[in-house]
């Protein structure tokens, strides 16, 4: 079995996408009805709906991105910090074991990127 996707909302489509695309190359699949589809390059599919109102997760909740290797964590880490993206926890590292950092999407959506040495 294969999670395919995540159901999000934003206040801003334009900026979402974006955000999502450049950092983690997600581009637009197709459109249903108000839904918006982003794909990745491994298929996985973000569908994400323009909302008037977003919820409200509680501080554990959050999406991780697992990258290929520690130097993709450090070159996102460093383009985020260098665009001003809201970073709520600054990259941790244990040399060639693990590299993460947390980051909110433009809509406050909490997201872990790493790599871990498995």
């Amino acid at each position: 079995m294969t999670l395919n996707h995540v159901h999000l909302g934003t206040k801003n489509l334009p900026v979402f996408q974006k955000f999502y695309s450049q950092y983690f190359g997600f581009q637009k699949k197709f459109e249903s009805g108000e839904t918006v589809f982003l794909v990745d390059s491994k298929g996985f599919l973000i569908a994400v709906d323009q909302v008037e109102a977003l919820p409200v997760f509680p501080d554990w909740y959050h999406l991780g991105f697992c990258l290929p290797n520690e130097a993709e964590v450090f070159r996102i880490y460093e383009a985020m910090k260098r665009n001003g993206e809201n970073i709520v926890r600054d990259m941790k590292t244990s040399k060639d074991e693990f590299a993460s950092f947390f980051v909110k999407d433009p809509d406050g959506n909490k997201i872990e990127v790493s790599w871990h040495n498995e």
